[in-house]
């Protein structure tokens, strides 16, 4: 009965993208106690609808095992809200930041509707420098890119700044576009400080569009004092042997891998 209600569910999203494009968002119950508004031109909600919310499966699963009440969760290129959700689940104490004007809207109303009004919201890009940046693409795809003449801007901000000097982050995940290592830049006032222990952020080869590479970029996260793996669910591992195999990859210091290993007890490191 359950496989048979999801195929069911897809197959009335696909009607309703088909015959009612721009209705209103459709709101799903996500992860036990939220809502999700999934709008017809979302490629999140396509993945909800098709493949439920757990989607990003790996991901999704280590930050509901980690995550607990009073962590701090950051939320970089939050879109329209998933995730934090699911971190709302789990601790009230939340910030999110989310540059893109369209995302950023919806990523409100997701907030609205489940009455999480505590979530502080930051309306600008994550970058190493305070200004302006330019942005190009929708949805999931949005990015920094080059200024242009008739591009719209945005404000940009180092989050060290934006939080201040006493803020404590335990769990970060980073969804930019490639602008991974330009984020992580502006935060290293909370590394030096051991106020990050814990990030996440995709591996997909984006930061090519900067002018940059994993290989560079990890060795720098390594410098900083993290070690990077993939984590498994199926397998209850945190592999941190390259090649990396996984779309995302967790980093995490000596205080964050103890961190990992008193909350998710029977996980083991490869």
């Amino acid at each position: 009965p359950r496989r048979l209600h999801a195929v069911w569910r897809a197959f009335r999203w696909f009607l309703r993208c088909r015959l009612r494009p721009g209705a209103e968002p459709k709101l799903l119950p996500v992860f036990g106690a939220r809502l999700y508004p999934c709008h017809t031109d979302s490629i999140i909600a396509k993945h909800v609808m098709y493949r439920s919310e757990w989607y990003d499966w790996d991901l999704l699963q280590f930050m509901n095992a980690f995550l607990q009440q009073g962590d701090h969760f950051l939320d970089v290129g939050a879109n329209t809200g998933l995730h934090t959700l699911l971190a709302s689940t789990r601790t009230r104490r939340i910030t999110c930041v989310e540059p893109e004007p369209r995302n950023l809207q919806r990523l409100r109303h997701t907030l609205q509707v489940n009455h999480l009004d505590e979530v502080n919201v930051l309306p600008l890009a994550a970058s190493d420098t305070a200004g302006e940046v330019c942005l190009e693409g929708s949805d999931v795809f949005t990015r920094i890119t080059t200024p242009a003449s008739d591009s719209p801007t945005v404000p940009a901000a180092r989050i060290d700044e934006v939080l201040g000097p006493q803020t404590r982050v335990d769990f970060c995940k980073l969804d930019v576009e490639g602008a991974e290592w330009l984020a992580l830049r502006g935060m290293t006032g909370l590394m030096e400080r051991g106020a990050l222990p814990v990030l996440a952020f995709e591996h997909v080869g984006h930061l090519h569009a900067f002018g940059q590479n994993e290989g560079d970029f990890l060795q720098w996260l390594r410098a900083q004092g993290y070690t990077p793996g993939v984590y498994h669910h199926a397998t209850r591992t945190l592999d941190t042997s390259e090649p990396f195999t996984g779309s995302d990859l967790i980093a995490f210091t000596q205080e964050g891998r103890g961190m990992i290993e008193s909350r998710m007890p029977g996980l083991s490191f490869s």
